[in-house]
Order: C-alpha cells, then structure tokens, then sequence
C-alpha cells in the first residue's frame, strides 16, 4: 500500500481531531521509514521494519508516548492505530513477515496492478469521505477539497507507473 496509509491517517484525524494530521501521516508510514533506512545502512531486514511484532512494538510505543504527552488515552490509541494499520494496510497489497521464522502472508495485489489500484483508491475514497465529515460545512462545500483523494490517488498513479512503466 502506498498513498492509502496517507489516507488511513486522514481517516482517524477525522475520527480524533486533536491529534495533528502533521504525526499521524508519518506514524502511518513508519515501518516504511524503518525500511528505507535500513536501506541507506546496507542492513535490509524486513523483520525489523513490516513484522507484526515489530509494527506491534512501535505501535505500542508510539502510541504510549503520545498518550502519556497529550494526556490522553484517546489520543494515544489514535497513534497506535495509525501505526499499527500499516501492517494491515500492505496485508491486502503486499506480502509480510509475521515475526522471524514465521510465515509470510498477504494478498499479493502488488502483482495485480489494476485490482491494487482499484482497491487502493477505493480506500483513499473511503477514508476521504470520513475525513470530510468532521470538517465544518463550509469546508465540506469547497470543491479544493476534492483535491485530497485526487492528489492521493494521482500520486498512486504515479507510484505505479516507478514500480511497473509497462502497466501504463
């Protein structure tokens, strides 16, 4: 999954307005930060960065950071579920480590760029409208706001067209 943990992000920024979109984004893409960094190190270990133990970990830890600073529970369990649905999210477009020795498990849909796309942007939709809930009416009314799920997904485009320039 890639502009979906973005939009899952502006999902639960919709359900917690207190907590800034500004953390939950990165929060949401933490295990891919993790990975690019082990990258850049020459140590890729994608136990380290996409295990389910491993998001449960920096989920956890995430969230009972931020819990303890905004003095809320609430808050708290927002940034764990930002980070924690990482994993859920690439479950459906990926394949992934459950923990060291573990299985691999996953959709694969990466292999299948239409229906990956089609899900995809079927999830920035979802989540966008959520989103748009919460904002005030006149906010909702402002067409600039169809801007969020058409970026998201003209970025999903994009990232599709790097991965795999023959599907376009």
């Amino acid at each position: 999954m890639y502009v979906g943990h973005a939009a899952i992000a502006a999902l639960l920024k919709g359900k917690r307005p207190r907590v800034p979109i500004a953390l939950l984004v990165p929060i949401a893409f933490a295990p891919d930060w993790i990975d690019s960094f082990s990258h850049v190190v020459h140590h890729p270990n994608v136990i380290v960065s996409h295990s389910l133990v491993s998001v449960a970990i920096g989920a956890t830890v995430c969230g009972l950071f931020y819990g303890f600073w905004s003095r809320s529970l609430g808050d708290g369990l927002v940034v764990w579920l930002a980070y924690a649905s990482h994993w859920l999210a690439d479950l459906v477009t990926g394949i992934k480590p459950t923990w060291a020795g573990g299985p691999m498990v996953g959709l694969g849909l990466y292999g299948h760029p239409v229906w990956d796309f089609v899900i995809e942007s079927g999830v920035v939709v979802v989540c966008w409208l959520i989103y748009r809930r919460s904002l005030p009416v006149d906010a909702r009314r402002r067409s600039i706001g169809l801007l969020i799920p058409l970026g998201l997904i003209g970025m999903q485009v994009v990232f599709e067209a790097l991965q795999r320039p023959s599907v376009l």
